[in-house]
Parts: C-alpha cells; structure tokens; sequence
C-alpha cells in the first residue's frame, strides 16, 4: 500500500546561480550571471554595400591572411585560416622572410595584426574559422585559450559554436 505523500508527483524547485558549486539544473534562472555580461552589439543590416568591387562571387584567394590587400573591407563573408604554429615545425624557417617570433608573445602579437586584417575583411555577421592546436605538454600552453582572448576581447568578435 502506497502512502499518499510517495504518490504525488514531487515539485520541482527554481533554482539561482550559486555561490559555489553547481545546483540542479531544473527551473534555473540564470539571470543574475548573464546580467554581468554587456550584451554583443549585433548588426540585423543586410544590405553590405553597393561598392562594384563587391560584385564578384565565389572568389578564393591563396595567401597570406597578414597581407590581404586585395580584399575589400567587408566584403567577406568566411575567412578560414590555420596560422603557423609556433612549434619550431619546418615550415616556420620559410618564414623567415617575414620574420619568425622569436617569443611566444610575440608570436600572439603576430597572431594579433593577422586576425585584424581578417575582420577587417569580414561582412557584417561574417564568421572566421582559425584551425589551431595547443602546444606542448610540459609546460602545456592553451594556444586555443589565447586565440579566443585575442579574437573576443581584443577584437571584439562574438564567439559562436
């Protein structure tokens, strides 16, 4: 025989952003934490210019995403890039010409000045894909973790997955 208390459905409880720790997730309001957070200013513009240069469609260009300058401002809607990795890998020496980073600081700024120049290039809402890996074991260095620092807080881009 059942008691009358086990046969009524439990209630679930609402739950706020603790202090520490994780609650359950059911009913959370998660207000107080988004409320920390300045809203992403997102353009709603479709229209992207009547610059004639714009006109052209389908255009892949191969080359360097430092030095772009064939590129209208704007104009692009995917940028996809794989930067160097700061390595030590063969191909870093063929870069010589246009200087290898000698610190891993600067290897960011130069990570920096490139991903400029491609939101530079970039539509309004256009997105940039960067194919990166983290480096090393000991000490471990999240080249991932830098990347998203440079791309949403010094560049201001919306990070999306």
């Amino acid at each position: 025989m059942a008691r009358a208390d086990e046969s009524e459905p439990k209630k679930r409880r609402s739950t706020s952003t603790s202090e520490f720790g994780v609650g359950k997730r059911e009913g959370h309001d998660s207000t107080d934490f988004y409320a920390r957070f300045a809203a992403p200013q997102v353009s709603d513009e479709d229209h992207v210019s009547d610059d004639e240069s714009l006109r052209a469609i389908d255009q892949i260009f191969v080359g360097s995403a430092a030095k772009m300058s064939q590129v209208a401002d704007g104009s692009v809607a995917l940028v996809v890039t794989s930067p160097p990795y700061f390595a030590g890998k063969a191909y870093e020496t063929e870069l010589q010409a246009d200087h290898v980073p000698a610190t891993y600081l600067e290897y960011l700024q130069m990570l920096r000045e490139v991903f400029a120049e491609c939101v530079r290039t970039l539509e309004p809402g256009g997105r940039i894909a960067v194919n990166v890996a983290n480096l090393g074991r000991r000490p471990y260095r999240s080249l991932s973790g830098d990347i998203t620092a440079i791309l949403q807080d010094d560049l201001r881009l919306l990070l999306r997955g």
